[in-house]
């Protein structure tokens, strides 16, 4: 069972960061097209490593060592990594648009806007700290 949850949260991480790669794709090469500078926005960065977490960390370990041990428990770790990656997307790329947190910014964009690189840098930390915790949780509980 847990193998199999693993592998759904994953493949729904998978396929959300290849949606959005192709996004990005796609809207670059318009920028480029029309003159205009192009560049991944930070937030982006937190789809492309989630998207990366789940591939290399969670389903090739599942899919070549199955449930033993230390592959169960990097697969579990890595999991928490990516959905906390993803889960901070949202509102990075929002505030990389001045969407939600920089409304009153005028002015070129920059890459990274002010609100955009902070949370990216937080959510990456979050990410981290609770991969660390999911990681070491059965050795603080031993």
């Amino acid at each position: 069972m847990e193998q199999t949850l693993l592998i759904a949260v994953s493949a729904a991480i998978v396929t959300f960061g290849s949606v959005v790669l192709v996004f990005r794709l796609q809207r670059e090469i318009t920028m480029r097209s029309r003159g205009e500078p192009m560049w991944i926005p930070w937030a982006d960065w937190l789809s492309f490593s989630s998207t990366a977490v789940a591939l290399f960390l969670v389903i090739a370990p599942v899919v070549v060592a199955g449930n033993h041990d230390p592959w169960s428990s990097v697969a579990r770790s890595a999991t928490v990594c990516s959905v906390v990656l993803l889960a901070g997307y949202p509102a990075a790329i929002l505030s990389h648009y001045r969407l939600l947190f920089g409304t009153k910014r005028s002015g070129p964009y920059t890459n990274p806007e002010p609100a955009e690189k902070a949370l990216v840098i937080a959510t990456a930390l979050v990410a981290i700290a609770a991969s660390a915790l999911v990681a070491l949780w059965p050795l603080l509980h031993e």
